[in-house]
């Protein structure tokens, strides 16, 4: 965690950028007020571009022009990029920006040149394990998920700005002046709303998504089923085969080494992904030999996976035996190399190899408890055994999103994985390198 207090402490927002090569799930930012800065080729936008991450952005609209038409301009001339922009009438007034896998900023600057340079601004640097670790990660998710279920929200069209331009004019630097100009009715702001009902739309939006998704992730299975390549065996199951052609094409399809601008993919592909889909399936069947690791994971990691979370051993699993397990999750792998080695009180400034980070994390894991008392086996073996298979998404749910249930540094890609692993007959894995892929593929899913 960091202060970020600009020439007051020598920290810069702008300093906050990811490293490029930085495994940044996209951008959500809402932040109210907006200019375009003197250097175009240096800013917030203009990062998000060139790292092709997408970015989805809430900004505020009123008749005071709290964001200047250039920047909207710009901003909508970048929508081809990937950059998406909506306006919340009257009363958005936060400055949030969260570079997903890496880390946000939560202050008071607003994307302005003089904020991210002269003004004193105060704010924090949260990294994305200080966000797990805090749990603030699912306060933030839940954060941009009521940002985009604000009805009075609309997206910036040229309309929009032309009308922000006459409003601009008429008003001379006069407050309520071009006030009688605006089309869009002053909002008072959402109304308060129990946590309970909350929580049950949230809930909702997850149940229809993740059924959504499965039933594509099903419907490339029945493909698969024919069109099996003559390394995989007859009996490695298809919820397996699906998530490794997903893996495949995700890491020799996607863009080249680390860029995998999947959202690129997603703007050609969402037209008609099962074209999309038909061409990856011809090749991967035609491979002679598995493109990157599959057959590893087909006779090694998801057999021991399987093996090791049956019902009748899951709650028996020692630290070495479910540090085995962590080895062989791609998902949990992907967050403990991120994990701040302090965690595990062992200096930031040395660099061990992930064999050495899953030693440490897996009994450290092991000792923590949620709310309810359980441990992370126990966790495991209620989303896996304790109710009806047709209700494991919501088990999922409260796994990775209620209080009650939710374990730090153990989140839904690695729950949701396993599931897949332990349990293929019900689904296939899933993970945020599932999600990525599927979307590059063209289909409309959250990468979580």
């Amino acid at each position: 965690m960091e202060f970020v207090a600009n020439a007051l402490n020598k920290k810069f927002l702008k300093y906050l950028f990811p490293p490029a090569g930085s495994e940044v799930d996209g951008v959500m930012a809402a932040i109210a007020y907006g200019s375009n800065f003197p250097n175009e080729k240096e800013d917030f936008i203009a990062d998000c571009v060139k790292n092709r991450y997408r970015l989805d952005l809430w900004m505020r609209y009123d008749h005071t022009v709290p964001v200047t038409p250039s920047l909207l301009r710009r901003i909508l001339k970048h929508h081809k990029d990937n950059v998406f922009c909506k306006l919340i009438p009257d009363c958005l007034h936060s400055k949030v920006i969260w570079w997903k896998g890496y880390g946000a900023y939560i202050g008071s600057a607003n994307l302005t040149e003089r904020a991210w340079n002269s003004n004193i601004e105060a704010g924090l640097f949260l990294t994305e394990d200080d966000l797990h670790s805090s749990g603030m990660l699912d306060e933030l998710e839940n954060f941009f998920e009521s940002l985009k279920n604000i009805n009075e929200s609309f997206p910036l069209t040229d309309e929009v700005i032309k009308e922000l331009e006459l409003i601009a004019a008429a008003r001379l630097g006069i407050e309520d002046k071009g006030k009688n100009l605006r089309t869009t009715p002053i909002w008072q702001g959402p109304m308060f709303e129990a946590n309970e009902k909350g929580d049950a739309k949230r809930k909702e939006a997850f149940r229809k998504e993740w059924l959504k998704t499965l039933t594509e992730l099903r419907s490339i299975g029945d493909l698969l089923s024919k069109n099996r390549p003559v390394w995989i065996s007859e009996d490695i199951p298809v919820n397996w085969q699906v998530d490794q052609f997903l893996h495949a094409v995700y890491y020799n399809k996607i863009g080249d080494g680390r860029a995998k601008p999947y959202e690129d993919f997603y703007n050609k592909n969402k037209g008609n992904p099962n074209v999309a889909v038909l061409e990856m399936i011809n090749w991967w069947k035609a491979t002679a030999s598995a493109p990157s690791h599959e057959d590893k994971t087909f006779y090694e990691s998801a057999p021991l996976i399987h093996d090791h979370l049956s019902k009748e051993k899951i709650l028996k699993l020692n630290e070495l035996e479910f540090a085995k397990v962590c080895l062989s999750t791609h998902a949990t792998k992907d967050h403990i190399v991120k994990m701040k080695l302090s965690t595990f009180e062992v200096s930031d400034a040395q660099s061990l190899p992930t064999e050495e980070r899953i030693a440490l994390y897996a009994p450290w894991l092991l000792k923590k408890r949620n709310k309810k008392g359980w441990n992370v086996l126990q966790l495991l073996n209620y989303v896996l055994y304790e109710g009806k298979d047709d209700d494991l998404w919501e088990r999922l749910f409260k796994a990775s999103k209620d209080e009650e249930y939710y374990l730090p540094h153990y989140g839904l890609n690695s729950i949701a994985e396993l599931v897949g692993w332990a349990r293929p007959e019900l689904f296939p894995p899933r993970n945020g390198r599932t999600s990525k892929a599927l979307r590059a593929l063209g289909y409309d899913v959250n990468v979580y």
